[in-house]
């Protein structure tokens, strides 16, 4: 068996007359054009892998990321490469090169910060005319973040994104007294109007009797969006009032709702 220092001096040898007979074909205009192919073919995939939607099968090689593309197939962002919101940093790869991963549950407790990202597709001004955004377009400004509400890939808010920040309990008590509010609200507004002249008060009633307080949360251009039901426009073209209908309502629950059930502006 030859010793270690001549095993090497072979294999040195070896591949040093591979690189020169490598050198002797490819001389000229031919290394070239292969350094230029290498070129080009590197520059097309990092292009591929930046920007195109069918890269981001590539995500999903990692197991932790499995679930994270499982739903962004169903969102309304599948057209665009998840390094659109994802910047590809140094980090991010020394990170997916980590021979630990942690878990898809372990991903989603994060926080990912990119209101920047967000606004640069999605006009704050244009939001402004939607009252849920309004209320909280500041608070995810100075937080750096949409994801308060936006979580994940779904988009679509669940209860427990809005729970983060609003607290249940307190949200299920005031809910629950909001008809016994309406029904306040109209009749000290009917107390009121008693003391409005004859002809004025009845073309008051017949606009906004009983219906001022309930359009806030119910019909299509209420501020709280709970949909009416084919009842309610069938009373409105016989010119009835929601009270002349509802004079008993029950407390709200919304305890098995989701919030953009009637929160969705």
């Amino acid at each position: 068996m030859s010793p270690p220092s001549t095993a090497r001096e072979n294999l040195g040898g070896f591949l040093a007359r591979i690189i020169d007979g490598l050198r002797k074909r490819l001389r000229g205009w031919n290394l070239v054009a292969v350094i230029a192919i290498i070129v080009l073919v590197g520059y097309g995939g990092w292009v591929f892998f930046e920007t195109s939607p069918a890269a981001n099968v590539l995500c999903a090689t990692c197991h932790s990321m499995v679930p994270f593309y499982e739903e962004f197939q169903d969102s309304p962002h599948k057209q665009f490469n998840c390094h659109v919101c994802h910047e590809l940093s140094t980090e991010v790869i020394l990170a997916a090169l980590n021979p630990i991963q942690p878990t898809p549950e372990e991903i989603r407790e994060g926080q990912l910060y990119i209101y920047k990202q967000c606004i640069s597709c999605h006009n704050p001004k244009d939001l402004e005319g939607y009252p849920l955004h309004e209320i909280h377009l500041s608070i995810s400004e100075i937080a750096n973040t949409c994801t308060f509400c936006h979580s994940s890939h779904r988009l679509e808010p669940e209860n427990s994104d809005c729970t983060r920040c609003h607290n249940l309990d307190r949200m299920l008590e005031r809910h629950q007294g909001f008809h016994r509010y309406v029904f306040a609200v109209t009749i000290l507004r009917n107390a009121t109007l008693a003391q409005v002249p004859e002809d004025l008060r009845e073309l008051i009633l017949n606009i906004t009797a009983g219906q001022l307080e309930c359009y806030r949360c119910h019909g299509e251009y209420a501020v709280w969006n709970v949909p009416l039901g084919e009842e309610c426009y069938q009373g409105f073209l016989e010119g009835k009032t929601c009270i002349d209908c509802h004079q008993e309502l029950p407390e709200a629950d919304i305890m098995d709702n989701k919030c953009i059930n009637c929160h969705r502006k």
